[in-house]
C-alpha cells in the first residue's frame, strides 16, 4: 500500500460569533462542523458532490484538542483520506488558526443507499481519491 502524502486540500473557514463559548474560546463541537465542511469542499472538488446530496454518512469521528481558538482567527482545516475500504473510507483533519494547530481528527465514513445500507464505494469515486492522494484504491 502506498503511504498518503501531505495534506493537499485546505479550506479556510470563518468563525461566527455563535461559534465561541462562554470562555472566549471556539467551541469544541465546532471542530466537527469544520471539518465536516472542509470534507464537504474537498468532495465538492473532486467533483462527486451531486445536487449538494452527500452519498456517505459518519460512521465514527475522533478529535484532539491542541490550542484553543479564539473569535478573528482567520482558520483553514486541511483533508486528506488515508484508507479507503469497500463501502467505508478514513479522512484526517488538521484545523488551524493562523500557524497555529488548533485540533486534529479523524472520521470513518461509509457510502449509503437510499435505505441508509453500506454499498461499495462507487469506482469512479475511489479512482478520484487514489489518485488525488497517492494511495492504493483498496486498503
Amino acid at each position: 500500500m502506498l503511504a498518503a502524502m501531505a495534506f493537499r486540500f485546505t479550506y479556510p473557514t470563518p468563525l461566527r460569533w455563535v461559534d465561541i463559548d462562554s470562555e472566549g474560546v471556539v467551541n469544541n463541537a465546532v471542530y466537527l462542523s469544520l471539518m465536516e465542511q472542509a470534507r464537504y469542499g474537498y468532495f465538492t472538488m473532486l467533483g462527486h458532490m451531486r445536487e449538494g446530496k452527500v452519498p456517505f454518512v459518519l460512521a465514527e469521528a475522533t478529535v484532539r484538542f491542541h490550542k484553543p481558538g479564539r473569535i478573528g482567527m482567520e482558520v483553514v482545516t486541511k483533508a486528506r483520506t488515508t484508507q479507503l475500504r469497500n463501502s467505508s473510507f478514513v479522512m484526517e483533519f488538521e484545523v488551524y488558526g493562523g500557524p497555529v494547530l488548533l485540533a486534529s481528527g479523524t472520521a470513518a465514513l461509509v457510502y449509503v443507499d437510499a435505505a441508509f445500507a453500506p454499498v461499495p464505494i462507487p469506482a469512479a469515486v475511489r479512482a478520484a481519491i487514489a489518485a488525488w492522494e497517492g494511495i492504493a484504491e483498496r486498503a
